[in-house]
């Protein structure tokens, strides 16, 4: 496996085989269910979160059992993605307002209410300063402080 350095604090991973890039995913992975704290797991269906990525604030909307088109990929959802803290749906933010569809993982999300989402859309994706002081908190309040937990 190596690491080459990309300009402002990226990388790319390169791996020697498919079963070197597996085995990287899969301890990426356990890292980020062991991250996660009770709390976050309980982000469901239709829920409205928050995560910051570097310095960039990213609105989402998880998609509710109503929003999939076929059958077949809520169960797939239901069977393969939720267990392993995935939630999939939509993500907005500043540089992408118009938003994106992806999955992102219950360790990098915080529960939000309906009318911050809102009120964020509204403010064309910024972070309302009074929002982001009591999400702060919650976080500090209920994540254990000093604790690695990689």
């Amino acid at each position: 496996m190596k690491e080459q350095k990309l300009p402002h604090g990226h990388s790319v991973m390169g791996f020697e085989s498919m079963e070197e890039m597996q085995a990287y995913m899969a301890d990426a992975e356990a890292r980020a269910i062991r991250a996660a704290i009770p709390r976050q797991w309980e982000i469901s269906w239709g829920a409205y979160v928050l995560r910051v990525v570097d310095t960039l604030v990213i609105f989402g909307h998880i998609w509710g059992s109503s929003d999939y088109e076929y059958t077949e990929e809520l169960e797939h959802e239901r069977i393969n993605n939720y267990p392993r803290g995935y939630r999939y749906g939509k993500w907005y933010s500043e540089v992408l307002p118009e938003g994106e569809l992806g999955s992102a993982h219950v360790s990098t999300l915080w529960e939000i209410t309906e009318q911050e989402f809102m009120a964020a859309e509204k403010n064309n994706w910024e972070l309302d300063e009074e929002v982001g002081k009591r999400i702060a908190r919650e976080i500090i309040d209920n994540t254990p402080l000093g604790e690695d937990k990689s």
